[in-house]
């Protein structure tokens, strides 16, 4: 029974906790839906916050890639630029060059086939007959009878003017008849002038300017009735006094300047030294003036005295009194004068200059009175008639008065002439001078007299036995030596490696003549060695390299054999089949390691000759993994071309870093940048102009080799410089 009691309580104990047990699983179930929601809250803003950051990251990121793009396409841009700049200064050049090259056209290139012995003694003689034709002409150009002479003069003698057509008439009826007439009188002129001369065998010509002065005196003198007869009195005498004016050496001094441009013809006398030109002076009149003067009497006749009256001082009656008036301006025009001269050379008196003394005429043959009447002129006789004076005289000159309206004035001017001549100096033509003759050239040809096969790199022993002068060359791979010599006897002998030395040959060399020799060697008979033969070329023309050669194996590099190519590029060896290493340089191209599998007895190598645009790989170049740090073992490399560089200081570069494609772009781009730079500022320290460097990075962009092997990766991961400018002057520094 009590376990049915207990067995109910603890029923009834189940049924009430039941409830209770359901509301706490039901609290705590919301209790972990509210963190559940939270959590997935939070983790949406953790997720949006990280986008928000990426999408940042990734806009700098472009953004710093829009600078990049944006600072390449610039720096392209200026090297575009300076390329072009660079291009055009390279025409310029090239154009100079072709100039030159055309100027001298008459050369032939080394390329150029040579002429024969007959084609250039013919070319010769053509080219000294062309001198000797162009010195003749050049001669007679200089012993021209010709001369050009500067100089100046002096005139003085006789002058006139030459005055006609004054209206001095007498007037008609009358109680008082006037009238006068004019004369002219001759005065001292002369002038002064400079000019050139041309004398041409015994022809001369004389052009120049000169400032002539013309003088004269016009006399007016009485006509036959009186000058002047005039009533006049107080009345009632007034009509049987007279008074009566009579002038006496009355005159018109007329001066006038012109200036002229003389245009003289003539000839030297040859035999005896006298000269004589003609020709015309044209000019315009400069100035002019004229004063008149004279004398005057005056008398009195009265019908009821017996004689008439005069000098009666107590009557205030004056006579002979002086008449003067001042200078008055008068005008001339254009002067056309005929001209004639004859004279005397003084040439073999004195040394210092040419002077002439000569007698000369000038008359002008037009009318040179430019006239143009006075304010208020008029002629003399109406003057008078209305004067009450004698002292009114006209003013005016005659020539200024509208009795000369129809004037004419003719200049003349004869008198002594001396002039003084100065030789201008001559520049005469050059002649040119004859080429110097070619000396005859002879050629050596070595062979091997068992195979007739040619000998290159034969030393030829050549001597002048005149002279005494030796010389020695090498034969080309053709086993040919040609040269040029002077005329003369030769003693010639030939010797080779593994070959008897040849026997002494006398070649005797005339003037335009070519002959080759044909000297056979004896090979010596030897143990058969392998002999390693290079022929070394420029990879760009083909032509043949005079470079060092180096020959070291592969394990180590001491040198095992050394030697100058010549100037067919031949090298050869005394080396054994094998694998080597040939380190080649030579001025002007860049060094070059080939490795060389020795089999045959040939290898034919090519070297590129140093320029602008070419790319060049830095070799031994090591920097620590995925650092920018250069490695000691590294030395070797920047120390070659910083020499390079310091020794070739017109040379300019770009330098060009290069990943492998392992890693993120970014850090391969800013790697190779890093790189780059830091093979710029180690070239920096060691003196190079900061100036004449450029660097980049290009990441993984350019690879030479596939990323997916070691070896590739390897190759991939480089530093280049590619040459932008070489300068102006030669590469004197091997690389």
């Amino acid at each position: 029974m009590k376990r049915i009691i207990y067995i109910l309580l603890l029923a009834m104990g189940f049924a009430a906790l039941a409830p209770m047990a359901a509301l706490v699983d039901n609290r705590i179930a919301a209790v972990y839906a509210v963190d559940a929601k939270t959590k997935a809250k939070q983790q949406r803003e953790r997720e949006k916050a990280k986008a928000k950051k990426q999408k940042e990251r990734e806009k700098a990121k472009a953004k710093a890639q829009k600078e990049r793009d944006k600072a390449k396409a610039q720096k392209e841009r200026e090297r575009e630029k300076a390329v072009a700049q660079k291009q055009k200064a390279n025409a310029q050049r090239q154009r100079e060059k072709e100039r030159q090259v055309a100027s001298r056209a008459k050369q032939p290139a080394k390329n150029e086939p040579q002429l024969s012995a007959a084609e250039e003694k013919e070319a010769y003689m053509s080219e000294v007959a062309a001198i000797d034709k162009a010195n003749a002409r050049a001669e007679a150009y200089n012993n021209r009878d010709i001369s050009h002479r500067l100089g100046f003069w002096g005139q003085v003698g006789y002058s006139n003017l030459f005055t006609s057509g004054i209206g001095y008439t007498p007037a008609v009826g009358g109680a008082n008849p006037v009238g006068f007439q004019n004369h002219d009188g001759g005065f001292v002129g002369g002038g002064i002038g400079l000019g050139y001369q041309l004398r041409y065998k015994q022809f001369l010509m004389t052009v120049g300017a000169e400032f002539s002065s013309y003088n004269s005196v016009m006399g007016i003198t009485n006509t036959p009735d009186g000058l002047y007869n005039l009533s006049y009195g107080m009345a009632p005498y007034s009509s049987t006094m007279t008074y009566h004016y009579n002038f006496s050496r009355l005159s018109d001094r007329l001066i006038s300047g012109f200036v002229q441009v003389p245009l003289l013809f003539g000839m030297e006398l040859k035999n005896i030294p006298l000269f004589w030109q003609v020709g015309v002076k044209a000019g315009m009149g400069l100035m002019g003036s004229s004063t008149i003067s004279g004398r005057y009497t005056t008398t009195i006749d009265d019908k009821e005295l017996i004689s008439g009256l005069t000098d009666m001082y107590s009557h205030t009656l004056v006579t002979d009194a002086e008449l003067s008036r001042p200078s008055e301006k008068v005008k001339f025009g254009l002067n056309v004068a005929a001209s004639a001269e004859l004279g005397v050379n003084l040439d073999q008196w004195i040394d210092a200059a040419r002077v002439r003394v000569s007698l000369f005429a000038d008359y002008g043959v037009l009318n040179s009175l430019n006239y143009q009447a006075a304010a208020g002129a008029q002629d003399i006789p109406t003057r008078m008639m209305v004067a009450t004076n004698p002292l009114d005289f006209p003013t005016n000159s005659a020539l200024a008065t509208t009795s000369a309206a129809n004037a004419k004035v003719n200049p003349f001017l004869v008198g002594a002439k001396i002039a003084v001549w100065f030789d201008l100096p001559r520049s005469p033509k050059p002649t040119r001078t004859y080429p110097k003759k070619p000396q005859p050239r002879m050629g050596v040809f070595m062979f091997d007299d068992e195979q007739d096969a040619p000998l290159g790199g034969a030393a030829v022993e050549i001597a002048n036995l005149e002279t005494g002068k030796t010389i020695q060359k090498n034969t080309n791979r053709q086993g040919m030596l040609q040269g040029r010599f002077p005329a003369g006897q030769y003693r010639i002998s030939a010797t080779k490696n593994g070959y008897f030395p040849s026997d002494t040959v006398i070649q005797s060399v005339e003037e335009f003549t070519f002959d080759t020799l044909r000297l056979p060697l004896r090979r010596i008979p030897a143990p058969v060695i392998p002999t390693l033969c290079m022929n070394i070329y420029d990879v760009e023309t083909g032509e043949p390299v005079e470079a060092m050669a180096r020959i070291s194996t592969l394990k180590d590099t001491i040198t095992l054999y050394a030697a100058q190519a010549g100037d067919d590029g031949f090298v050869e060896t005394p080396l054994t089949e094998g694998d080597y290493i040939a380190r080649l340089t030579a001025q002007g191209y860049m060094s070059k390691d080939d490795t060389i599998h020795f089999v045959k007895d040939t290898v034919d190598l090519y070297m590129q000759h140093i320029r602008e645009g070419i790319k060049v790989k830095i070799e031994n170049l090591f920097f620590a993994t995925n650092k920018t740090v250069i490695l000691p073992q590294s030395e070797q490399a920047m120390s070659d071309l910083a020499q390079f560089l310091l020794e070739n200081p017109g040379v300019k570069i770009h330098i060009v870093g290069h990943t492998d494609a392992v890693g993120s772009d970014e850090a391969n781009q800013i790697l190779s940048e890093g790189r780059a730079n830091s093979v710029r500022q180690n070239l920096i320290r060691r003196g190079v102009a900061p100036e004449r460097m450029t660097a980049e990075g290009k990441g993984e962009k350019e690879p030479v080799a596939d990323n997916d092997t070691d070896e590739g990766r390897q190759l991939n991961r480089r530093v280049e410089f590619t040459i932008t400018d070489v300068g102006d002057e030669d590469i004197e520094q091997i690389y």
